[in-house]
């Protein structure tokens, strides 16, 4: 008998989505799979969308969150929870599965079963509807890249063996943002891990980039939130995994944040997130102080220039 595939969505008031996301998961050349949904709290028409599905096909679930935190991952732990495949995907409601994707991603599986994860590449739809394939590049570390914020796939594109994901017990649901690099680097960090990244095959699912707008304070709040437990947890997994050195590599994500979203917060919390890395090793104390300065002198002017942007790079570069 094949294999079971668990395919587990989080879903927060998507019905206008929720049709695209089902109707992939239903043209699969696959066909044992089961597909769980977990409602966030929505309060439009989702789970009418879905009951409509699931009267048609079975091999839909619908369940709810009933416990807090609220959010994407307390939800993709609790479809986890539940599931019975012996392999599982994450999808988001507004991600697409291209037909072959089960069949071509069981197939890998097969012919490399000592493995605990594979990724495989993905589209990216734009607004107007145009696809383009995001290649994965070949690296030496992808652990390196993940710490240093080069973030090279998406949720959807890592196909897990249900016991490995549920042995790192699923994603942080403390964290409003940066779930997916989280697990990611958790998983890399595993002991005797073994993944597979399939740089060379067709992207077999759809990431729908930028679909909805996004109110940027509130991702900005999300963002510096994320990064205050973030950075002390990341840091905490690589001493214990005596990796002291790579901390130095999360200035990746200190860059992108002060360069890109910082101005939308207090200058309180973002002095806080420095003093919180540089506890941690992640800034050495002179570079603590070079960046504060930095941040103070330039947040005085409101959003950044490109000088103030290239003064808060050069600070954050060896």
């Amino acid at each position: 008998m094949a294999a079971l595939i668990s395919i587990i969505i989080p879903n927060f008031n998507r019905a206008h989505l929720l049709n695209d996301v089902l109707d992939s998961v239903k043209s699969q050349h696959f066909v044992n799979w089961e597909c769980i949904i977990v409602d966030d709290g929505s309060t439009d028409q989702s789970e009418k969308v879905i009951q409509d599905y699931i009267k048609k096909d079975n091999r839909y679930k619908y369940l709810k969150r009933t416990t807090l935190p609220k959010g994407a991952s307390h939800c993709r732990n609790i479809g986890l929870n539940q599931a019975k495949g012996d392999f599982c995907i994450f999808l988001d409601s507004d991600d697409l599965l291209l037909d072959f994707c089960l069949a071509s991603r069981m197939r890998i599986a097969n012919s490399h079963p000592d493995h605990d994860f594979w990724i495989f590449p993905m589209l990216l739809e734009h607004k107007n509807g145009q696809r383009e394939p995001l290649e994965i590049p070949k690296r030496k570390s992808y652990l390196s890249d993940f710490l240093s914020y080069q973030i090279h796939w998406q949720t959807m594109c890592t196909f897990w063996k249900t016991e490995f994901v549920k042995s790192l017990s699923g994603f942080d649901p403390l964290l409003p943002r940066l779930n997916d690099p989280e697990i990611h680097i958790r998983a890399m960090l595993r002991p005797k891990v073994k993944y597979l990244v399939m740089n060379r095959m067709l992207p077999d699912s759809v990431f729908r980039y930028a679909l909805e707008k996004k109110d940027k304070k509130e991702f900005a709040q999300a963002y510096l939130s994320s990064l205050i437990l973030f950075i002390p947890s990341v840091a905490q997994m690589l001493t214990e995994s005596n990796k002291f050195g790579y901390k130095r590599l999360l200035r990746g994500y200190l860059k992108d944040y002060f360069i890109n979203h910082s101005f939308f917060n207090r200058r309180g919390v973002n002095l806080k997130l420095l003093l919180i890395s540089s506890s941690n090793r992640v800034l050495f104390p002179s570079e603590f102080m070079k960046m504060v300065m930095t941040y103070l002198f330039f947040s005085k002017f409101g959003p950044f220039s490109n000088k103030a942007k290239k003064s808060i790079e050069k600070s954050l570069v060896e």
